[in-house]
């Protein structure tokens, strides 16, 4: 593995392996495939109390019929609202607060303790507070959504300015680039990887915080309507509703790599791998 001056970043060597890529995705459905089936034999046999376990074919129609339900999608809406409106405002907070962390290590050695202090607080043991501040409502979800996604942003902003070149900083310098310039040209492009890794980890962070906003403090959304089959003993619709988080999850990680390869395209740790 190779180090990229700019930043120091891992550049990871291209290793040919096209043709076991190739059968990569014939081997990931056949996994899933066998898991669905051993799930099924172990229901229709016994082997697992139905009234603990759903059986796939019956989350199967669970979610059939979910899908065919305007709630559902309505709930999921408010969910995706709350995840994305929580994921933007953690990076507003976090990359710049991460650059002036890591820039100053004045402002780091003040502010260490604080930060300290609050990072290693549970977002969750926030939400009796939370609920009494905004009660149970999309404000409330979206605050513990920043509460607790914005720790990985920041610290990977701030981690990536540590990183940058000390050569590359004095070379700015004595091009006598003001330090806006400094901050668009040199800081940014270096810490743009880590900013990336940051968000992807913040992304599935968002989520786990929507869904238990609204499983835990009755948030508008499909946390909540779990929570509500759970109460009603419907267990086929509350496997599917893990079905769908789980889906969801995949969807968000799957979007956001691709979208890092898009943005980071000219970035050498990325036209290596190509």
């Amino acid at each position: 593995m190779r180090i990229c001056g700019g930043c120091n970043a891992p550049i990871p060597i291209c290793m040919p392996g096209s043709k076991d890529n190739a059968w990569l995705v014939p081997m990931q459905c056949a996994a899933v495939l066998a898991l669905l089936l051993l799930w099924q034999l172990a229901s229709s046999t016994g082997l697992v109390s139905e009234a603990s376990v759903a059986s796939p074919r019956l989350v199967g129609r669970a979610i059939l019929a979910l899908c065919s339900s305007r709630e559902f999608w309505s709930d999921l809406g408010a969910t995706l609202r709350s995840w994305a409106l929580g994921l933007t405002l953690s990076a507003t907070v976090g990359i710049p607060m991460g650059l002036v962390l890591g820039s100053s290590d004045f402002v780091y050695r003040s502010l260490r303790v604080t930060v300290e202090f609050i990072r290693a607080t549970p977002p969750v043991a926030l939400i009796p507070l939370l609920l009494l501040m905004y009660g149970a409502t999309q404000q409330m979800a979206v605050t513990l959504i920043v509460i607790g996604s914005v720790w990985p942003i920041l610290m990977q902003t701030m981690y990536g300015v540590h990183q940058v070149d000390p050569l590359i900083r004095d070379v700015a310098v004595s091009y006598r680039l003001r330090r806006r310039d400094r901050v668009l040209r040199v800081q940014l492009p270096a810490v743009a990887p880590f900013i990336v890794t940051g968000l992807r980890i913040a992304a599935t962070m968002s989520l786990l915080m929507a869904i238990g906003a609204e499983l835990i403090a009755g948030a508008p959304g499909i946390g909540y309507t779990a929570g509500v089959a759970q109460a009603d003993g419907d267990l086929g619709k509350v496997y599917a509703f893990i079905v769908v988080t789980a889906l969801l999850s995949i969807l968000i990680n799957r979007g956001m790599r691709s979208a890092e390869r898009r943005l980071l395209r000219w970035h050498p740790s990325h036209r290596s791998a190509q």
